[in-house]
């Protein structure tokens, strides 16, 4: 398939639109469970502020998701705060979860910036980013057969 076709472009922003969104509700659940009942988790820094942080993150995925730049601009933004935040602990304290979270995030980073040129392709076409997703695929399959 062509690399110009608005349907990658639509695919790649609608992508990372999916992926933000995840990455906020797994964030919420975390600091939920860290709140109710596990103390390890409250002890990585999950809870209110963690909360805060999960329902921007949704915030910001549907903003890319309904073809908002500069909700990917402050997307590309606090993933960048994230992966230094998790760069400086991780040289502090040199644990393999902080290591994790922080090339995590600076993948997330990484994708949010290749799909830049993706989300000016699709304002100029006038065409919005793919809503679709392989789970919600999958379930609805299962669900009609």
């Amino acid at each position: 398939m062509n690399e110009k076709s608005p349907i990658n472009h639509a695919q790649r922003v609608g992508k990372v639109a999916n992926l933000v969104i995840f990455l906020g509700i797994l964030g919420i659940i975390l600091s939920i469970l860290a709140l109710t009942m596990s103390q390890g988790l409250a002890n990585r820094g999950y809870g209110l502020g963690y909360i805060v942080i999960g329902l921007f993150m949704m915030g910001l995925g549907y903003g890319i998701r309904y073809r908002y730049k500069y909700c990917l601009y402050a997307a590309i933004v606090l993933f960048t705060i994230l992966s230094c935040n998790f760069l400086f602990k991780l040289f502090a304290h040199h644990t393999l979860y902080l290591t994790l979270r922080f090339v995590l995030c600076a993948w997330v980073s990484f994708r949010l910036i290749q799909s830049i040129s993706s989300m000016r392709m699709l304002i100029a076409t006038d065409a919005f980013p793919d809503r679709n997703n392989r789970f919600m695929r999958f379930l609805l399959r299962k669900k009609h057969s």
